[in-house]
Parts: structure tokens; C-alpha cells; sequence
């Protein structure tokens, strides 16, 4: 440990090192990787590469087998010639004498080795090139799985070493102060040897994903990940083996009986036209065409024995597929598994994540308190071991990306997005909050509790936005403060509660002025606070004041645009369905004021309309005053969120959230 309280005061030097090692401490930020991201694009793209040299196939060579056939339509030319060399004797069957004599003509063989025959062979050929096409698509998958996994490797290194050269630079400013504080005998020299560990292991890794990104120097970096927000994959299982079931059938729907041969196609059948020719012994030559047929008729005919052949081969051919097929089964399910385990690792590395957070958030407060027993370099590691965790879990996350690309490679003719879905780290994990927290801190609060303890908890409620109310004629001492530390872990929104706005002709003017006074921060948005309902005329002039409010809304939602400032809005249940739509249109969130009635059913009817088109605008804003306790309240929200699927929701207020925990306290 390394506070200030374990040594003498006089001792400048030493006060001085552990003063520089806190200011790092300080000025050192966190920031997780999200794993939120919803798009598959980079898994797409990686999907669809491929080599650029393809892999000869049996295929290929049957297709042009096949091809030879189609072409034989069984026409030959024919021709002969015969010389004499006894002239003296003739010819017996046709009773001429004659030197010589030739003859050419043309024969088509119609049935056996001519023409129908080679229709059956190339019913075979096609058969058999179907099966062949199912294998060698696996086989160019496999192969194309080879630049995939390597495009993959590339990807995920970018994002690896951006996070390991933020390790390294945090680690050597750490490093010359620690050699100094174990020189003066202040730490022991196992803390120096930590540190050179942390340094070493950094740079190995650095040096070894850089090597290979160098080796691989893709020909293009089209597509990449946001380096702040990954995309979750898991994995489609119900499709995966639906298309494996399906493709597996269809191989054993073919194993039925095929007649290809048919009696015929034994007999041959090849009629012939010649021009005959004979040069005679004599003053006179003879020539003639003739025409006729040639039958030859098997005895005994064999045609069922020929199917039978080719249906056995077929057979054999097939089972041998289908056996590959049951392989593949196998080894989809050992990749699913393996998935499934890189997914409980990635788990549980998230909720480590989660546990050295809250302890860096802890050693914060010591910082931002000013407590006289900081240790920085306990802080400091902590901030080194987040950063490592998040590259374990890149790494668990690269893995599972060439387990699902390994499935899909696999099964032919897939599209990736069968293989795989998006997932965030809430769906996959029950124990995960997703909600979204915001949190309404009203002026009088800071006349209770200082902006550090605010901050503090604020951070440890883990409240997404900070609602502030805020106005020109604000004098609160310490709201600045709040906000500047507020903002390093929420978002901060000015909320403005003045309801003679709605009759302001430049509302905008008001709100840029409110913006410019409080100069130190710079909201992310605008929260209106402006309540018609509240005006004693309301019952008689609503529809007046209703047009005078989303009057009042379309300008500042002009002034937001210009401003890139998000707009929202608190209303209550009671408006009508008429003014809430035009609201939802206005506004980018609109606070529903869930008050005095909390019954969650009236709640989800009075939601429910706008849930399918506005959702993700709709937040749900309870107070304490409706509850008995924070277990109630919490409670309340898990019903709330389970019936309307919303996952947004607001406290009102801070000041009465403290009282809350206070009162537990006391008890």
C-alpha cells in the first residue's frame, strides 16, 4: 500500500512522487468497450470473401462429362474403299468387275451407344453432379474459410493493439516513478518486478499482433469496428440444424429406386445413307445412293441387371455422403459447444469487469475526497487490469466470430445471417440490468449535500442522465462543481422549468441564454419542465394552451436541431392521445409523470398505444413519495418494465433517492 499516512510528514521527496503518482490517477479515465452494437455488417462482409484461386472438383469434371453427352446426338460419318487386286474377279453380290471401288454416307445410332442412351447417361451425369456440387461447395467453404479467418484475425487486432498501446502508455509513466519510490526503499521491489511484468507482456502482445496484421495487410480495410461498441453475436441454433436437417433429407429422399436404362437402350438401331462409287473393268463407271437400316437385338436382354448397377453405384455415392453428413453433424455440435463455453467465459469476464469498476470507482472518491489515505498505485492497476479485461473479452469475442464464421463454412448454400444473430450483453446474461436510469436533481438539493457527495452517488446508482434544473435567476452554489464531475460517467441534460415560456415569442432566446450562463458544462440536451395542465384555465382554454405549448416545442426543438441537442419533455398520463403524438413527434424523449397512481396496469394502457412506433422516446418517471421504500420503487420499475417492454426510467428526485437510503441507515 502506498499512502501517505504510513510515513513521516518531513519526508518531501517521497510526498512529492506519491503526489505526481495521484495526479496520473486522477487524470486517468475509464472507459469500457459497450458490446451494444446491433449491426452484422463486419460479419457480413467477412462471410462473403473469397479466395481468389478456386480448388479443381470432381464436379467440374463430370460437368463436362456431361456436357460430351448432350453434344452426342449419335450422327457419324461413314466411308470406305476397296482396291481389287484380282480384277478379274468381280463382284458377287452386286455381279460387277471392277478395279476399285469407295463409298460415304452418314449413320445415326438412335438407341444402344447413340442417341437415347446418351440421354441416360446424362441423367446419370446430373444426378451424380448434384451430389458432387453438395460436396464441393463444402470444400470451397473450407477453403474460403481460410481468408476469412485471417480477415477476422486482422479486425480484431486493430481493435486489440489501440487498447494494448493505451496499456503501454499508461504503464511507463507509471514506471519511472515506481523505480524511483523503490530506489528510496519506499516500495519493495516486488512492485518493480510487477510493473516490468505488466510492460513486458504489453509489448509481446503488441509485437506479436502487429507481425501478423503485417503479414496479413489485407488488400482492402473496407469495413471495421467501432472501437468503442462491438457487436454481440450469438449464435441462430433452431436454423442452424433446420438447414442440416433439411439438406441431410433431401440426400436420403434421392436413395429410392431409378429406372435410367430402358429395353431398348440395349438394341442397336442406326439407319445409313452412302453414295457408292465403282470404277469397272471397262469403258464405263458405276455410282449409285443407297439407303437402309442395321438392327441388333441382345439375347438375352439385361436391362433390369444395368439399373440395378447404377443404382447401386448411386447408393454407395450416396451413403457416403450421407455418412459425411452425420460427421458434420458432430462437428457442428463440438463448434456449438465450443461457442457456447467462449460465451460463459465472455460472461463471466463481463461481470469481473463489472467488480474492478466499482473498486476503481471507489479509489475515484478517495481521489475526489481528498482522502489522506489514497494508494494511486492500487488505483492504477486497477485501471491497467480493466484495460486487460477488455482485451480478453475482444479476444473471447474473435473467437466466437470464427466459430460461427467455421459453422457457415460448412453448411453450403448458407447465408451467415442464418448462422448467426446479434445479442447485447443484457440478453444474454439475466443478472445484467438493462435498464436506463435517469434522474430528476432539483436546485435545493445542493443546500443538503456537497457536489463531490452528489457526484459520488450519483456514479454509484449508476444514473445514465442527470437531469439539473437550471435557470437565469439560479444563485445555487456548488451546481457547476456537480455537473463538471457528473458529466465524466452521464450525460447532462439543463432541465428548465419555467412555464411562462409557453408564451415567450423567441423561447429559443431564453434557453441560448440559460445555455451561455452555465458555460463550464455542455449539455447533451434540453429537458422541459413546462406544465399547461398546472394553469387555473386550463378546463376552459385546454385546446388553447395545448397549441401555444407545442408551439412553444417546435421552436426550441429547431433551436436543439441547430444545436445538435437532444429535446425532452415531462408530461403526465392524462394528456390525450391526439396531443401525445404530436409531443412524441416533437420531442426525442418524453418523460410520462407516472404519479399519485402507480398501478401498473393503468400505466401500460395509458403507454401502451405509442409503445410500437415511440419506445425508445418513451421514459417512465416515478417519485419517492408513492412508494414506501427503494425495494418498493425498484420493484415497481422491474413490473413496469417486464408489462410495456420499456427500459427507460426516471427517479424524482435525488434529494429524496438519499433520503431514501438514509432512512434504511437509521433502521
Amino acid at each position: 500500500m502506498l499512502g501517505k499516512l504510513s510515513y513521516a510528514q518531513g519526508d518531501s521527496l517521497f510526498f512529492k512522487k506519491v503526489a505526481v503518482l495521484e495526479e496520473l490517477f486522477g487524470e486517468s479515465s475509464y472507459k469500457p468497450i459497450g458490446f451494444q452494437d446491433t449491426s452484422l455488417k463486419v460479419i457480413d462482409y467477412i462471410s462473403s470473401l473469397q479466395q481468389s484461386k478456386t480448388t479443381a472438383t470432381n464436379s467440374a469434371y463430370l460437368e463436362k462429362q456431361l456436357e460430351l453427352a448432350e453434344r452426342d446426338y449419335g450422327l457419324s460419318l461413314t466411308g470406305s474403299y476397296l482396291e481389287n487386286i484380282n480384277p478379274t474377279v468381280g463382284d458377287l453380290e452386286d455381279n460387277l468387275v471392277y478395279n476399285r471401288k469407295f463409298s460415304v454416307g452418314a449413320k445415326w445410332d438412335v438407341l444402344k451407344s447413340g442417341f437415347l442412351e446418351n440421354r441416360a447417361k446424362a441423367k446419370i451425369l446430373e444426378d451424380r453432379i448434384l451430389r458432387e456440387q453438395l460436396n464441393h461447395s463444402s470444400t470451397i467453404e473450407s477453403y474460403n474459410f481460410l481468408k476469412r479467418f485471417d480477415y477476422t484475425i486482422y479486425t480484431f487486432n486493430v481493435v486489440k493493439i489501440k487498447l494494448l498501446y493505451e496499456r503501454e502508455r499508461q504503464l511507463k509513466k507509471q514506471y519511472e516513478l515506481v523505480s524511483e519510490l523503490v530506489y528510496m526503499k519506499r516500495l519493495k521491489k516486488e512492485k518493480l518486478i510487477e510493473m516490468e511484468s505488466r510492460l513486458a507482456e504489453v509489448q509481446s502482445l503488441i509485437n506479436v499482433y502487429q507481425e501478423y496484421n503485417l503479414y496479413l495487410n489485407p488488400s482492402s480495410e473496407e469495413i471495421s469496428f467501432s472501437q468503442d461498441n462491438l457487436p454481440l453475436i450469438d449464435l441462430n441454433y433452431p436454423k442452424i440444424f433446420k438447414m442440416l436437417g433439411e439438406q441431410t433429407d433431401s440426400l436420403l429422399a434421392e436413395r429410392q429406386y431409378k429406372k435410367y436404362y430402358s429395353w431398348y437402350h440395349e438394341m442397336s438401331l442406326s439407319p445409313y445413307a452412302r453414295f457408292n462409287y465403282y470404277d469397272l473393268i471397262g469403258p464405263q463407271n458405276r455410282s449409285f445412293f443407297s439407303a437402309g437400316v442395321n438392327i441388333n437385338v441382345p439375347i438375352p436382354f439385361n436391362t433390369k441387371l444395368r439399373n440395378e448397377v447404377e443404382n447401386e453405384r448411386y447408393k454407395y455415392d450416396n451413403e457416403r455422403l450421407v455418412q459425411d453428413r452425420a460427421s458434420l453433424h458432430e462437428n457442428i455440435l463440438d463448434i456449438g459447444y465450443e461457442f457456447r463455453y467462449k460465451m460463459k467465459q465472455f460472461i463471466g469476464f463481463i461481470q469481473k469487469r463489472k467488480l474492478f469498476m466499482e473498486k476503481l470507482r471507489v479509489e475515484k472518491v478517495k481521489v475526489r475526497l481528498q482522502d489522506s489515505n489514497i494508494d494511486p498505485l492500487a488505483g492504477l492497476d486497477l485501471h491497467d487490469d480493466l484495460l486487460r479485461i477488455d482485451i480478453e473479452l475482444i479476444d473471447l469475442l474473435q473467437n466466437m466470430y470464427l466459430k460461427a464464421l467455421k459453422i457457415h463454412s460448412k453448411i453450403p448454400y448458407s447465408n451467415i445471417r442464418d448462422i448467426v444473430q446479434y445479442q447485447t450483453v443484457t440478453e444474454i446474461n439475466e443478472y445484467i440490468d438493462d435498464k436506463e436510469r435517469s434522474v430528476y436533481v432539483w436546485s435545493k438539493t445542493f443546500a443538503d449535500y456537497s457536489p463531490e457527495f452528489l457526484t459520488e452517488y450519483a456514479i454509484y446508482n449508476e444514473f445514465k442522465k442527470v437531469v439539473v434544473a437550471v435557470g437565469l435567476e439560479d444563485t445555487v452554489k456548488g451546481k457547476d462543481v456537480f455537473m463538471q464531475y457528473a458529466e465524466q460517467n452521464a450525460e447532462i441534460t439543463f432541465m428548465i422549468g419555467k412555464n411562462d415560456l409557453m408564451f415567450d415569442q423567441d423561447p429559443a432566446s431564453y434557453v441560448d441564454k440559460v445555455i451561455k450562463k452555465y458555460n463550464v458544462v455542455k449539455p447533451k440536451g434540453i429537458h422541459l419542465d413546462v406544465e399547461p395542465h398546472t394553469f387555473e384555465e386550463w378546463s376552459t382554454e385546454r385546446q388553447r394552451l395545448t397549441k401555444q405549448y407545442l408551439e412553444m416545442l417546435g421552436k426550441i426543438k429547431t433551436y436543439c436541431e441547430e444545436r445538435e441537442l437532444r429535446l425532452a419533455v415531462s408530461i403526465p398520463l392524462h394528456y390525450s392521445h391526439q396531443t401525445i403524438d404530436q409531443i412524441l413527434q416533437l420531442a426525442d424523449e418524453v418523460y410520462f409523470m407516472c404519479y399519485e397512481n402507480v398501478d401498473s396496469d393503468y400505466i401500460d394502457r395509458k403507454v401502451t398505444p405509442f409503445l410500437d412506433y415511440a419506445k425508445d422516446k418513451i421514459v417512465l418517471a416515478l417519485r419517492t413519495e408513492d412508494f414506501g421504500s427503494r425495494i418498493e420503487m425498484e420493484e415497481k420499475i422491474k413490473e413496469l418494465s417486464k408489462l410495456t417492454a420499456v427500459k427507460r426510467f426516471a427517479y424524482h428526485d435525488l434529494r429524496r433517492m438519499i433520503s431514501f437510503d438514509e432512512i434504511n441507515i437509521q433502521k
